[in-house]
């Protein structure tokens, strides 16, 4: 059972279900039952090449032998070994129930074909194992040969032979045949369950990456421009009211991002990862293209921002340039909530065929500031998540001297990894 929802999964509701049902015949079934009846009273009034109605010993025998197949269903071994005994005895005290079969002709036209044994080996081979369904109807299969050979060593013909071992045996292999056709089908239909599921689980990962990283930066810059508003504002009032026009800003990019990242949303998959325009014309998917917009806003918000780039630029894949600007962002968002006032270097060494960047941070300076309670951890996940979708790598550690450093490896020709939800949603 899901502990989320509260209901059986699809595999598990399809095996309840399966297992209520066990046992009880369909109508599929029933027909079956009823036709296999009706071919067996066919079958014992064919003689010499003609219809005769058969004698009252035959129709006990053939009665008595489709009498089990009505709980075939439920018990598929035991009828199985019922409908061989009965065979069985219909083979060995034919003469002696029927004595006016006088000849070896008349007599193997009386020969019973194993119809009943056939059906009951066809069921068990759809409700077992593939081995027991095999043992059991070989050994079905044998055991009425070696009665005929018993009973009647010299009328047995070569047919009759044919017909008692071989048609069981044809019926084990269909019914294993069909058991297999299932059992396939079912395991195609639960793989068909789980891929959606995990695409779901994918899709509602990735919204809460975007909603996180899009809200928490802007948010987080709002709450540090009225600290810094705040404090100024009995020192410094023309700086207040500078830092206060700034919050208008801050929430409008914020309006802006919240939009866009919507818009995203409601794109499919591919869209959203690789269509500049995928947001519907509102903005286009960030990348370090927008780092200098990203990085001023911080600064606005009294951060001190500084960037070191080396190397010479490579491109980057959407989902890893989206990555890059998404750990970059998240970083700073980070070191401005938990270290406020703390310088922060940004570094951009673009090498062979890979960008290394790296966010760090000196320890907070005491500047005044809004909430810094406990995080999450859901940023760092984020982070993590971006990475490995874009085939790169992030590691996020505390520095010796206090401070926080993030590292991530983005490849520039890397097969990306699609949105995986196995990755566990707790704080590293």
């Amino acid at each position: 059972m899901d502990p989320r929802t509260g209901t059986l999964p699809a595999g598990g509701r399809t095996a309840a279900t399966g297992s209520a049902r066990a046992g009880r015949p369909s109508r599929g079934d029933v027909a079956v039952t009823v036709g296999t009846l009706i071919l067996m009273l066919v079958a014992v009034t064919e003689r010499q090449g003609h219809q005769e109605f058969p004698g009252a010993p035959l129709l006990i025998f053939s009665v008595l032998a489709w009498l089990p197949l009505v709980v075939r269903t439920r018990w598929p071994l035991g009828v199985l070994v019922a409908t061989v005994v009965v065979e069985s005895l219909h083979l060995a005290l034919v003469p002696f129930v029927a004595p006016d079969l006088e000849t070896p002709i008349a007599l193997a036209a009386y020969q019973p074909v194993p119809v009943a044994t056939m059906v009951a080996a066809f069921t068990l081979a759809t409700r077992t194992s593939r081995r027991t369904a095999w043992i059991a109807g070989g050994l079905a299969a044998v055991v009425l040969l070696g009665v005929s050979l018993v009973a009647r060593p010299i009328t047995l013909l070569a047919t009759d032979i044919v017909m008692l071992l071989n048609l069981v045996v044809l019926a084990t292999a269909i019914g294993t045949m069909v058991a297999g056709r299932r059992k396939r089908l079912a395991r195609e239909a639960r793989e068909r369950v789980e891929h959606t599921r995990r695409e779901v689980e994918g899709e509602r990962l990735r919204i809460a990456r975007e909603l996180h990283d899009v809200l928490a930066h802007s948010l987080t810059l709002v709450n540090a421009q009225a600290a810094v508003a705040d404090y100024l504002v009995r020192t410094d009032p023309q700086a207040a009211a500078d830092a206060l026009r700034g919050l208008t800003q801050h929430t409008r990019r914020a309006l802006d991002e919240l939009r866009a990242t919507v818009g995203l949303l409601r794109q499919d998959g591919d869209a959203a990862d690789g269509d500049p325009d995928a947001a519907g014309g509102l903005r286009p998917t960030p990348g370090l293209e927008r780092l200098d917009e990203l990085l001023s806003g911080f600064r606005a918000a009294g951060s001190d921002v500084r960037l070191a780039v080396t190397g010479e630029a490579l491109d980057l894949p959407p989902r890893g340039d989206l990555a890059a600007y998404r750990i970059i962002q998240e970083a700073l968002t980070n070191a401005t909530k938990h270290a406020p006032g703390a310088p922060a270097a940004v570094t951009l060494d673009w090498g062979a065929g890979e960008l290394q960047l790296s966010v760090a941070n000196d320890r907070a300076t005491g500047v005044p500031t809004g909430h810094r309670g406990p995080g999450t951890g859901h940023g760092l996940i984020g982070m993590r998540e971006r990475a490995l979708a874009a085939g790169g790598s992030v590691r996020a550690q505390p520095r010796a001297d206090g401070g926080f450093l993030v590292s991530a490896t983005i490849p520039a020709e890397a097969e990306p990894v699609p949105d995986v939800p196995s990755i566990e949603r707790a704080a590293p």
